[in-house]
């Protein structure tokens, strides 16, 4: 049998009108790393018989889990049917001659199917997927990446290459292209910045299945941006001690293409700005999103020249 390689691997997805019924997979993405799995628990009985020289005997099956995390390119077209799973909904709106596509978050998650090609090997097609947590991250002198920790209810026996894939043609997001973050009317330049968005989704298991039913959200959602800068001023600490409360806003542009992250009532949850060198002093801050009565806590916009939200 010929060895097989991680180049050329890529995941495909489709959004599920039903969970855990499967779907084609029309939009194509890159990945940097992918490492959704399907694994069977199986555990050893606990009843008192044993081997002569007091091994285990026997073991059944627990749970069947699927799922596992995905990192892929951030790209100005291309990514929105995850961030309308990780977030819940979209809605798109001509904007001459672009789409504003706007990513709002609802409780009532999607779920999507997504194949996985493993680099040169075999395929896997994961049903019932939904997105537990989003992460979208970037520093100075790279690109930006955004992962997503996918729960699935199971997947297809592992089959033949899905082939030559069809990406869309959307403009990777680097680095120079990031403006600066807005907070309480003052402006900041960024070293780095990463934002994470906890689904608190939770797997549901009944007597009768190994299969997990629709994960549901058990706690709390949680939407916090993480930012390094340079020490400048104290109004950022000065933020942090007073409790105060104001919108996040980072941008990336590239000619007419535009992504968007809007954090609403934030507060600072964390502060550090240890001196610890000759060198110039950094600061760390944390802003945690805040729901208010009209608007949830994170609202992701993207401007393209596609009329669909979800597609490439």
């Amino acid at each position: 049998m010929p060895l097989q390689f991680g180049r050329s691997a890529y995941i495909a997805l489709g959004t599920e009108s039903t969970y855990g019924f499967p779907v084609a997979t029309p939009v194509k993405n890159r990945v940097y790393s992918v490492s959704m799995t399907r694994s069977q628990e199986r555990e050893r009985t606990t009843h008192l018989s044993q081997s002569g020289a007091a091994f285990a005997v026997n073991t059944f099956d627990g749970f069947e889990v699927s799922g596992g995390s995905i990192e892929i390119p951030m790209v100005y077209k291309g990514i929105g049917m995850l961030f309308e799973a990780a977030l819940g909904s979209s809605a798109s709106a001509a904007a001459g001659a672009v789409f504003l596509h706007t990513y709002t978050a609802i409780a009532d998650l999607p779920s999507l199917t997504i194949d996985v090609q493993r680099g040169t090997g075999s395929s896997e097609k994961f049903e019932g997927c939904m997105v537990s947590t989003m992460s979208i991250s970037c520093e100075a002198g790279g690109e930006a990446r955004a992962s997503f920790e996918i729960i699935a209810e199971t997947a297809a026996a592992r089959a033949a290459a899905l082939g030559t894939p069809t990406f869309g043609d959307g403009p990777q997001v680097f680095h120079f292209q990031s403006s600066t973050l807005s907070y309480n009317s003052l402006v900041y330049k960024m070293r780095s910045m990463e934002l994470t968005l906890d689904n608190k989704l939770e797997r549901v298991n009944y007597l009768g299945s190994k299969l997990t039913s629709q994960p549901q959200i058990s706690d709390v959602r949680e939407v916090t941006l993480t930012a390094t800068m340079d020490l400048e001023d104290n109004n950022l600490y000065n933020s942090q001690i007073s409790g105060t409360s104001s919108n996040v806003e980072v941008t990336f542009t590239s000619g007419t293409n535009i992504f968007n992250i809007l954090l609403r009532n934030c507060e600072i949850t964390s502060y550090e700005d240890s001196v610890n060198s000759f060198g110039r002093i950094e600061r760390t801050v944390t802003f945690f999103g805040i729901s208010g009565a009209s608007n949830e806590a994170i609202r992701i916009e993207v401007t393209n020249d596609n009329a669909s939200a979800v597609s490439n």
